[in-house]
């Protein structure tokens, strides 16, 4: 073992000699770079790849020649355990995206061993975070004053406006910082559950990254994407105003809520619409325009589908909802186009690939916004202190009139620190029997975290060996929900009972983890 350790540390000290690079460790990582000659900052965001899927004996003699082959490397960073053996995984960061991007083309599933193949993707370096649940009246420099006062490193603030009234925001935000770490940082520190900021409880979390298109690929690109056009303002009217300033036709105009896509049929047209155009006014509104990122729709559309349907998100109340719906099926505005779009940005707020059969349908009642983040706040809470995730259960009633009624139970398998010192079970909590399961599985959620707020109470009050029983802690939860139907609403029940008119349960539908 010795030996090997000496042989290895002349190899590194032969390719620091070689190269003129220096190799230092810390941290869990053993970093080569920079060059000796570089000067100026470091290489812009697009330039790091990410290589997993090595064998744990391989380490920079090999790995430095073989990724050397495609551009010039600023610095490597390949991670160590205690043992000595890497991890199993690197990051190589290029001078250039030119030469990332040949990277990921020349060196992906490349044979480093007999049978063994490496993975060598695009890093991912995100420095955007999501802020939702933004009182809908502030602007960008009240998000920004009131975030700065919790966190630091804030390159810009991302608002979108409400595309009915210009003087309101949507409900979120994007807060863009210098650098990952910053934004991790960030995140840890805006907790949900534990920070309000004007008052009120937000969600933060990673915002999407944006598709990291080629340069090559983007230099082809025909196709505009524009923002802050006025609800009024239709695809006729665009098009003329395009037409008209750039003297030339344009191929087609899709417009959605208060954005376009607008297809050209050379590029120069786009990129004269672009100079000419940029914050123009249209009906009374500032545009502001940005190239369409191509994407894979078939992989765009499974995105979408998993995270639910943007349409008809909360942000718009029940009449504007239902309208816009009527208004794009009534235009087969959810028709696959003959060609694809791409999306301005990952936060384009409101597009969406599905067909009409792949819609939900609208759902006629109108949330609080704090209620609807039930789940969303019970699993992050989870995650961040590193509890079992919530396991729901179903249950599906028929009463004597024949209305379906859905029944969920939750229960927190192990919750600790920070709130227990010994980790312990919570549940199983039962919602009321409800007339969806969405329902169920939102007020389960919030049972939930009713009992994580009591649990403080009940450890000064109650012994710890009668905690988890959870009577006297639920008897009194509210149930004062609001019931999305248009019948009556079945009276609250205890949690774990069921009101008795109604017939034997149906078993378990699925249970989901």
């Amino acid at each position: 073992m010795v030996e090997t350790n000496n042989q290895m540390s002349y190899k590194l000290l032969e390719l620091m000699q070689r190269t003129g690079y220096t190799i230092a460790q810390r941290n869990g990582q053993r970093k080569f770079g920079p060059p000796p000659n570089w000067t100026g900052p470091p290489p812009p965001r697009g330039c790091e790849v990410f290589v997993g899927k090595l064998p744990r004996e391989i380490f920079e003699d090999e790995l430095v020649p073989l990724f050397s082959r495609v551009g010039k490397i600023y610095e490597m960073r390949l991670m160590m355990d205690f043992s000595g053996s890497n991890r199993g995984y690197a990051f190589v960061m290029y001078t250039e995206r030119a030469e990332a991007t040949a990277a990921v083309k020349q060196l992906n599933g490349y044979e480093i061993r007999p049978r063994r193949h490496i993975g060598v993707v695009k890093s991912v370096d995100n420095c955007r975070l999501f802020v939702g649940n933004i009182p809908k009246t502030k602007t960008k420099e009240d998000v920004r004053e009131e975030l700065s006062k919790r966190v630091s490193d804030i390159v810009d603030v991302i608002l979108y406006k409400n595309c009915f009234d210009r003087k309101l925001n949507r409900g979120f935000a994007f807060v863009e910082f210098t650098c990952h770490r910053a934004a991790a940082m960030a995140r840890r520190a805006l907790v949900p559950g534990c920070v309000r900021l004007w008052d009120q409880e937000v969600m933060v979390d990673w915002a999407e990254p944006e598709p990291d298109i080629d340069d090559e690929q983007m230099q082809r690109v025909k196709v505009l994407y524009v923002r802050n056009f006025e609800i009024r303002t239709t695809p006729d009217v665009i098009q003329k105003v395009f037409e008209s300033t750039i003297n030339h036709k344009v191929e087609r105009v899709k417009k959605i809520y208060d954005y376009a896509f607008i297809h050209f049929y050379e590029r120069e047209h786009a990129e004269l619409a672009i100079a000419k155009l940029q914050n123009a006014d249209i009906d009374g509104s500032n545009i502001e325009i940005r190239w369409a990122k191509p994407v894979d729709r078939d992989l765009y559309r499974i995105q979408k589908l998993s995270r639910g349907n943007a349409k008809f998100n909360n942000s718009l109340d029940l009449t504007q909802t239902l309208l816009l719906y009527k208004h794009h099926i009534e235009k087969q505005e959810y028709a696959n186009g003959p060609k694809d779009e791409g999306i301005g940005s990952a936060c384009a707020g409101g597009s969406s690939c599905c067909s009409p059969t792949d819609a939900k349908p609208p759902v006629y009642y109108q949330a609080p916004a704090n209620y609807i983040l039930a789940t969303v706040k019970l699993e992050s809470m989870c995650k961040r202190y590193m509890w079992s995730p919530p396991v729901y259960d179903y249950q599906k009633y028929v009463d004597p009139t024949g209305t379906e009624l859905w029944v969920c139970r939750v229960e927190l398998p192990q919750v600790g620190l920070p709130l227990l010192s010994v980790a312990q079970r919570v549940g199983p909590l039962a919602s009321r029997a409800c007339f969806s399961l969405e329902q169920a599985h939102v007020e389960a959620a919030e049972l939930a975290l009713q009992a994580l707020k009591m649990l403080r109470v009940d450890l000064i009050h109650q012994s710890p060996g009668s905690l988890y029983s959870m009577p006297a802690a639920c008897v009194g939860l509210p149930c004062d929900y609001p019931v999305y139907s248009l019948a009556p609403a079945i009276p609250a029940t205890l949690p774990g009972s069921l009101p008795a008119p109604l017939s034997a349960p149906i078993p378990t539908i699925w249970r989901t983890v």
